[in-house]
């Protein structure tokens, strides 16, 4: 399959998933924080996919990451049929793995500027 194929099937899966977190996932692993898809690859023959997620705190909150992906391995069959629901293919890709892409940086100046911000008020 052309490269070009994959990479309009890969943001549709993004797009689609990203979607679903943000207004159809209940799971209170997830809530716990902000989780936005980074990126997706998939294979050749559309059989597999990898995805690959941001996890940040919310503010004020605190979470376990380990517990996030968990959560989002849990609900990898939901996300599956909604990729389904919405993409006419005929291979739909199965989640083989829930990959953590840290946003350190961007955490580290969420945490100085929630700082700053407690010190003027």
């Amino acid at each position: 399959m052309k490269r070009q194929r994959l990479a309009a099937i890969e943001k549709e899966v993004s797009k689609v998933v990203s979607q679903a977190l943000f207004g159809e996932i209940k799971n209170p692993k997830i809530k716990k924080a902000i989780v936005s898809v980074t990126g997706v690859r998939v294979t050749e023959d559309l059989k597999f996919a990898d995805l690959y997620f941001s996890i940040m705190p919310i503010t004020g909150e605190s979470f376990n990451k380990e517990e996030v992906l968990e959560g989002l391995n849990e609900v990898k069959g939901f996300l599956r049929k909604r990729v389904s629901e919405e993409l006419a293919l005929k291979n739909i890709p199965k989640a083989i793995k829930s990959l953590y892409k840290s946003c350190r940086k961007l955490d580290i100046l969420l945490q100085q500027l929630c700082f700053c911000w407690s010190n003027i008020v």
